[in-house]
């Protein structure tokens, strides 16, 4: 019977460690694991699981980390696992059928990476199940397929010195890859501010020494591009997008980047351009829809925003993204209690993100405002306007209602900055742009 070693590089993993490693021990004929130069209890925990630990020199490359593991396993097949991961039940017991099976005659096997956290603009993200264990109070998870278990003694090995991979060894070799349903949990985003920070930073500047060495690799500028975002380096994130696209203008991962580099720079035709040329290929995925949809409302097109929305509701129902979006187009509109329907349809897919949450909460709190402006009691209902913008900073609608009150109570440069603010999240918005040009030319004028 074919045997299974699990690999892995490791350093400084005591938090997660045994947890990763009690979801696959069961199906292990062995583990081996490199060990990157770990101060903390990682080898000790390693050993407890009767893992095989050697020191492997730290080089700045993650694919010769691997790859000095990979020279060790023994096994007939191997699983690339890090400490962060782990396999539930059903997962593991797949794995062992398909190497107890010697993969059915393929190489490697197409494995999901279910990467979580909170962020429903990532592209690819999708809602868990709220009731999934596995989830572990995250709203939902980005699926990257990957091949992680592969066999062994066929010169498969990585490549890359950061987000390594088997693809060019695999096709070099003419590997059959069988697909699975198999999921790999990742729990990457680390709750430790400074050491993600950290982390990203080393990340960013690995990329930076990849794209030197691969210049004509579209992977390599697109890693750039997603390592400047994540690190705020918008115009770096911008340029190497832009590189990733030139060499492969139908890469939609460069072509996503690329649009929310140019959001963030404020620059929404330049954004829209961004995924002109995957919308002319006339499949365009949800994600790309919803981003055109706020981009249309941003323009005060509304009722092309509302199309393109539609059209990401009606390809993916619980994309959420499309739901947040649509319901700034109809509270622009006017149309409160439709934007309201969809915010509560956003917190019914994924109750745990706080976003919609405050959402929700704000857009009470600014009828409850509007209700104080009404009765005349200004101060009161400014403070009620700022107490929704805590929850909620992105609503024009709020930073109008702000500017307005804060005008009745003369404070006139604070209700222009209020109207301003207005106006950078909505250029369009036909009330803050007459409030505004109305304070500038007479403040007695301004609705």
């Amino acid at each position: 019977m074919p045997s299974l070693n699990v690999v892995m590089i490791v350093k400084n993993e005591a938090a997660c460690l045994a947890d990763c490693l009690s979801s696959i021990q069961p199906i292990a004929d062995a583990i081996v694991i490199g060990d990157t130069g770990s101060t903390d209890d990682t080898i000790s925990i390693a050993r407890s699981f009767g893992a095989e630990v050697f020191e492997v020199e730290w080089r700045d490359d993650f694919a010769y980390a691997r790859n000095c593991v990979l020279a060790r396993a023994q096994g007939d097949w191997l699983l690339h696992m890090d400490a962060d991961e782990v396999v539930d039940p059903d997962g593991a017991s797949a794995i062992r059928a398909l190497v107890d099976a010697d993969g059915h005659g393929a190489q490697g096997i197409w494995t999901y990476l279910a990467n979580y956290c909170d962020k429903p603009s990532y592209w690819r993200w999708t809602p868990a199940p709220p009731d999934d264990p596995f989830a572990r109070g995250y709203a939902g998870s980005m699926r990257v397929p990957l091949v992680r278990l592969f066999k062994n003694g066929l010169g498969i090995e990585y490549r890359e010195a950061v987000h390594e991979n088997l693809g060019a060894s695999l096709g070099e070799i003419g590997a059959a890859l069988r697909d699975s349903s198999i999921t790999i949990h990742h729990y990457g985003f680390d709750s430790d501010t400074k050491r993600s920070e950290e982390k990203m930073r080393y990340y960013l500047e690995l990329a930076q020494a990849k794209v030197k060495t691969h210049p004509d690799d579209a992977k390599a500028w697109f890693d750039l591009a997603a390592a400047a975002t994540i690190c705020d380096e918008t115009g770096l994130a911008e340029e190497s997008a832009v590189k990733a696209l030139a060499l492969d203008p139908g890469y939609l991962d460069a072509a996503y980047a690329l649009c929310g580099a140019r959001i963030q720079a404020l620059d929404y035709a330049g954004a829209e351009a961004a995924l002109e040329g995957i919308v002319l290929q006339g499949d365009t995925p949800p994600h790309f829809a919803a981003v055109l949809g706020t981009l249309a409302t941003v323009k005060g097109d509304y009722d092309s925003a509302l199309e393109w929305l539609g059209k990401a509701i009606d390809t993916d129902p619980k994309n959420i993204l499309a739901y947040g979006f649509r319901a700034r187009a109809h509270d622009q509109m006017g149309n409160t209690a439709l934007a309201k329907d969809d915010i509560a349809r956003a917190r019914a897919i994924a109750p745990s993100l706080e976003e919609y949450q405050n959402r929700e909460r704000a857009m009470t709190l600014r009828e409850e405002g509007e209700e104080h402006f009404s009765d005349g009691d200004h101060v009161k209902a400014l403070a009620t306007f700022v107490a929704a913008l805590e929850a909620d900073p992105e609503d024009p609608i709020l930073h109008n209602n702000a500017g307005v009150t804060l005008n009745r109570l003369c404070h006139t440069e604070d209700a222009l900055a209020s109207f301003s603010r207005a106006l950078k999240l909505a250029p369009c918005m036909p009330l803050a742009l007459s409030n505004y040009e109305a304070l500038h030319s007479d403040p007695s004028r301004q609705e």
